[in-house]
């Protein structure tokens, strides 16, 4: 199948003629809200789940440990 369209074109025939190009979209930029609300969402959940994220601390030091060991 050979494309015939125009490669300069900024819509392609299945996008919505109102559809914005994303060279005009407004770019969501990491601000300290969203840090805030992740290390929120974060700490809820280390707080529902205690048990979960000491044995993935208790995994992730045996597995450093491990590799240490390994490359002396």
């Amino acid at each position: 199948m050979v494309d015939s369209l125009n490669p300069t074109s900024q819509f392609h025939p299945y996008q919505p003629m109102d559809d914005v190009p994303q060279s005009e979209r407004m770019v969501k930029k990491l601000g300290s809200a969203d840090v805030s609300e992740s290390l929120g969402k974060l700490r809820s959940y280390a707080r529902a789940n205690p048990w979960k994220v000491l044995g993935g601390l208790a995994a992730v030091v045996i597995g450093l440990g491990l590799l240490r060991k390994r490359s002396m």
